[in-house]
Formats: structure tokens, sequence, C-alpha cells
């Protein structure tokens, strides 16, 4: 089984109604969940995938943020997880043809303050509020993880108008991008 997950419901790719929180069954290979930001998104996987041991492979997707080099309007696989202090907490093979974009964040908002260790990746670097977290729960379940985020904004200027204007130029690709995903065994 499946599931992927998304941190707000106007991330959700599918024309199905979401409650945050609660897992729903799409068909019977995937589920997806509408996670919730922060550490409540974190706990809420958690959750699920507690409910569920039936759930092989989690698939997360998203806004981020552009903190070097991520191109607004893109969609990136993120390969390289990055804590707030520089260092690599983990790496992840490739599932997907997307450019690769290493990932850091916490439970604030981005909001365009680039660390000193950035210029030091090679790859683009942007920043979510759940990606890290949602990576060690789903270790802790031994799921396998991979994250797709679409870039929507550089962490200034009117952040919530950014994020729903990038999704929704974005939806048919994302829906597209998923449905393929599910069916890879």
């Amino acid at each position: 089984m499946n599931l992927i997950i998304f941190p707000l419901k106007h991330e959700n790719p599918f024309p199905v109604k979401v409650r945050c929180g609660e897992p729903v069954k799409l068909d019977n290979r995937t589920m997806i969940l509408c996670t919730g930001i922060g550490t409540r998104g974190m706990n809420n996987l958690g959750k699920a995938l507690s409910d569920h041991p039936e759930i092989e492979n989690v698939f997360e997707f998203g806004s981020a943020a552009s903190v070097k080099g991520g191109e607004i309007g893109e969609i990136y696989e993120c390969t390289t997880f990055i804590g707030l202090d520089g260092r690599i907490t983990g790496t992840s093979g490739r599932l997907t043809k997307l450019p690769m974009a290493a990932v850091t964040g916490d439970d604030d908002l981005y909001l365009g303050e680039r660390p000193q260790w950035a210029d030091s990746i090679d790859i683009p670097l942007i920043y979510t509020m759940e990606t890290l977290r949602f990576r060690n729960i789903a270790h802790e379940f031994s799921k396998h993880f991979a994250s797709i985020r679409l870039v929507t904004d550089d962490g200034t200027g009117d952040i919530r108008e950014q994020v729903a204007d990038q999704i929704n130029r974005s939806k048919e690709k994302i829906r597209q991008l998923f449905i393929t995903l599910k069916t890879i065994d």
C-alpha cells in the first residue's frame, strides 16, 4: 500500500475531499493523507502509519520555498536531507526523473533568511516545515520515503498568494506524476 501525504488541503493533487489527519483510500493500492503542518503533521503521519501497517511507501508532496537555486514553479525530488546546522542527515535514491534538490527546514515558516552553509550545496536547496520530520517518522516505521516538492516562493512577499497560485498552475502535472508513481511496485 502506498500513502501519498501533503501538509495542507489545498495541496491535495486529487479530486477527493480530505480532512486533516484522516487517511482516504483512493483505490486498493493507494491512500492519501492531509497531515497538517509541522509537528501536528508529524503526529498525524505517525498515527496513520501505526493504524495502517499495510502501508509500505510514503510519498510526500507539498509546497516549498527556494533557499538557493530552486526555480519557482519547478517540481523537485528531494534526495538530500539537511539539518538547519548544515549537516546532511540522510539521502535517498532517485525515484523519478525530476530535478533533484536538497531540503532543510523546521516548524518555522521560511522568511528568506539564507544560512551561510547554503552556498556549499551544489544542487538547489529548498525549505519545508515537514520533510525532515516526515522522513524520520517513515524510517521509524521502516517505510520507504520519497519527497516531491513544488517550489512556490522564496520566503518573501505574499507567501500564501504565491503558494496558491503555483499549486493551481501545477495541479494537473502533479496529479499525473502521482498517478505514475502509484503504479510503481
